[in-house]
């Protein structure tokens, strides 16, 4: 059984999950769905292993409900993890063994491109950083998969 690493934000469309809902069943994998809360501040650098215990803080609710409305039938757990998000995603793929991460792209806008201006692109910093294939969803996909 594999694993597949998920990285979710707050107004995220729902079909990333869907999409990563589709390959874990497909794959007969898990799902690590993962909160980077950028806006805690990470005061040491991330360990190599253990990332996913570092952190006590709780799992937004939108995004509980969000995934527990989405991945029914799929094994997964919930971490909030501080810190830049591509490191965080890179951190976890590593430290689970990742068969793949999943994120989604940036909202339309002009407040999304700014940020991206500043912050960087993490689709393009986790696809120059990864061993294992990274999946970015479109924000618009017609046809889900299982819908």
């Amino acid at each position: 059984m594999g694993t597949i690493v998920v990285g979710i934000e707050p107004g995220q469309p729902r079909s990333v999950l869907v999409t990563a809902a589709s390959f874990a069943k497909d794959l007969n994998a898990a799902v690590q769905v993962i909160y980077a809360d950028s806006g805690r501040f990470v005061t040491e650098r991330l360990p190599e292993q253990n990332v996913l215990g570092t952190s006590e803080a709780t799992f937004p609710q939108e995004l509980a409900d969000l995934v527990e409305s989405t991945l029914g039938g799929v094994a997964y757990e919930l971490h909030n993890v501080p810190g830049d998000p591509a490191k965080v995603l890179a951190a976890v793929a590593k430290e689970v063994d990742a068969s793949m991460i999943v994120i989604g792209t940036r909202r339309p806008g002009l407040r999304s491109k700014l940020a991206e201006f500043i912050d960087g692109s993490i689709a393009v910093a986790l696809a120059h950083k990864q061993s294992c294939p990274l999946l970015v969803v479109p924000q618009q996909i017609i046809n889900l998969p299982g819908e």
